[in-house]
């Protein structure tokens, strides 16, 4: 299974999408249906680097 959004590797646009995606779920913009969305947020999210960060910036 990939790591990144477009590839095999996680880069800074994965980073800047999870955070755009994190507003757009704060602002309930609607993505059912994106199966893709909801699994590239969950990978993410079980990310340790990703769960230090948000836990830093009391996000999480």
């Amino acid at each position: 299974m990939s790591t990144g959004f477009c590839g095999q590797r996680f880069t800074i646009a994965d980073a800047y999408l999870f955070t755009v995606l994190r507003w757009a779920y704060a602002v309930k913009l609607n993505l059912e249906g994106l199966e893709h969305i909801a699994a590239f947020m969950q990978r993410m999210a079980e990310r340790p680097e990703v769960q230090d960060a948000l836990s830093a910036e009391g996000l999480k």
